[in-house]
């Protein structure tokens, strides 16, 4: 038999610490991590601001709100544009059948408003489009919209429907 004294003294030989080793000490002076922290911080901050007031974070916003499915050549698409009042927007409208191909497409271009005091304003408009179609629809929407650069724009006379 073993007596108590072999065991404690078994049990302390296998313990963590005994095994391992002792806690290692961190590679990083507290210097280090201190200027590491402040960097990371300084990181942080700097996207945050950039994510905050880059020129491509512009405000706009769409949303489709109606559309009818007239017949099988024709429908029509109600959709909402929120946008800076001096800029051009284009938009992609489309009509889409049951299999999700597309029936119909039109591009819409938005102009400037044309009230000089709009700034301030409630910036979000109602517009609504008709559109010609290949086969049934049966949904429409507002696919995606962008600004359009003066120099970009196309001459809408010349612009032809799907």
């Amino acid at each position: 038999m073993v007596s108590n004294a072999n065991q404690a003294t078994a049990s302390a030989d296998n313990s963590v610490a005994t095994r391992y080793g002792g806690a290692k000490q961190s590679r990083l002076s507290p210097k280090t991590r201190r200027i590491i922290a402040i960097i990371a911080l300084i990181g942080a901050v700097a996207m945050t601001f950039w994510f905050a007031f880059s020129s491509s974070s512009s405000m706009l916003a769409y949303k489709t709100v109606g559309y009818d499915i007239h017949n099988e050549s024709e429908a029509w698409v109600e959709f909402e544009v929120t946008k800076e009042p001096e800029a051009t927007v284009g938009c992609a409208v489309r009509v889409r059948t049951d299999t999700a191909a597309v029936a119909g497409y039109k591009t819409v271009f938005i102009g400037p408003d044309e009230d000089p005091n709009a700034a301030g304003k409630d910036l979000t408009k109602y517009y609504e489009t008709d559109l010609r179609t290949d086969q049934l629809g049966s949904s429409g929407e507002v696919e995606t919209c962008w600004y359009v650069e003066e120099e970009e724009a196309p001459n809408i006379s010349n612009l032809r429907d799907y």
